[in-house]
């Protein structure tokens, strides 16, 4: 084999070796029953939980992870993860929605204004169609984000949190 092959060779393994454990990581996975893909919820991540024997909901980040006594420590406290019995989401699909409808109801009212300024057609005038549409669509814009605010993941059966740990075991 020739040297200059063997060194690129070895060279690439070494680097390989070395970057493996930055590719590695530790992540919540939320399973849920019949699903391949997992949801990962990542350290740094900014969650809403619900505990088992508490009153509301509670907002913390993920510090760090203890896979060996399955503990999520977060900034003031490490809880076990079988107490987590509720997750919460923010559906920002919503918000998104929201804002282009009441955007479309604005632009078809003032569309149909400059067309009936612009236009000397009596037959083209504002009419109250053109209200009702830009109306309705307004509310509908102004109701779904308040409608469709959070989204709740209850753990139980069909659906579990667990602790993944992918780096390298250190033995």
């Amino acid at each position: 084999m020739n040297t200059f092959l063997r060194y690129i060779l070895l060279s690439l393994v070494l680097v390989c070796g070395v970057l493996a454990p930055a590719f590695s990581q530790k992540f919540l996975a939320l399973e849920r029953y019949g699903k391949a893909k997992n949801i990962r919820i990542p350290i740094g991540t900014v969650i809403t939980y619900q505990i088992r024997e508490g009153q509301g909901w509670y907002t913390s980040e993920i510090v760090d992870l203890n896979f060996k006594d399955s503990l999520v420590i977060f900034p003031r406290i490490a809880m076990p993860l079988k107490n987590i019995v509720a997750l919460r989401y923010d559906q920002n699909w919503a918000k998104g929605i929201g804002t282009s409808l009441r955007m479309f109801g604005l632009s078809w009212s003032g569309l149909a204004l400059v067309g009936t300024l612009t236009d000397k057609n009596p037959s083209t005038n504002y009419e109250w169609g053109d209200a009702i549409v830009t109306g309705s669509a307004y509310a509908t814009g102004f109701l779904l984000p308040r409608i469709f605010k959070h989204r709740v993941v209850e753990l139980g059966k069909r659906k579990r949190l667990r602790i993944m740990d992918t780096r390298p075991s250190e033995r």
